[in-house]
């Protein structure tokens, strides 16, 4: 089974919700814990501090567990998620984060038995659909996860949520404010 963590955005705040996101990634995990952080959807200079920022988070909200951190490359995706026991992947260009991933043929089989979590971006590649908060379109993730995603979502965003409900097929839609996130099992 896999435990998808699905993250509304805006988790580099510090908020009680974003505590218990990063709580719940490693809920439950016994003896060492391999998290891999998974910043393709950012720039390459930003990487280090990003894990920086996320390795506190980890440990702040980990209840003294024995975490080993790695940062996921593209080229070793497989190799490093057969080792990994939770994904971590941060928000970001969803475009960008889409193309990466795609490189890697077998995420469903690579996924099993761990925890995946993503904030925005990293919802949206693993949704069938979205709609982009930047580019202001629909997108297409990995479909991954048969659902319509809205992340950032706030009240006055009612038409994007129509239009998104109504696009293509019928499936089920997540929306998800900032902060906010959501437990699904596959």
């Amino acid at each position: 089974m896999i435990k998808y963590i699905l993250h509304g955005g805006n988790s580099k705040k510090v908020n009680p919700d974003n505590d218990s996101f990063f709580r719940e990634m490693t809920l439950g995990s016994i003896g060492k814990t391999r998290v891999l952080l998974n910043y393709f959807s950012r720039e390459d200079g930003e990487v280090e501090q990003l894990a920086e920022q996320d390795k506190q988070r980890f440990l702040q909200n980990s209840d003294n567990k024995d975490l080993e951190f790695e940062i996921a490359t593209p080229e070793r995706l497989s190799e490093q998620l057969s080792r990994a026991n939770v994904m971590y992947m941060r928000g970001g260009e969803t475009d960008k984060l889409t193309q990466k991933m795609k490189l890697t043929s077998n995420l469903v089989e690579l996924f099993d038995n761990k925890v995946i979590a993503g904030s925005s971006a990293g919802v949206y590649v693993l949704s069938k659909y979205y709609w982009g908060n930047d580019s202001a379109k629909f997108g297409t993730g990995l479909g991954v996860l048969n659902f319509k995603t809205y992340c950032h979502y706030q009240p006055k965003d009612r038409e994007i949520i129509q239009k998104l409900s109504t696009y293509k097929e019928q499936l089920p839609l997540l929306v998800l404010p900032n902060y906010k996130w959501v437990v699904v099992y596959g």
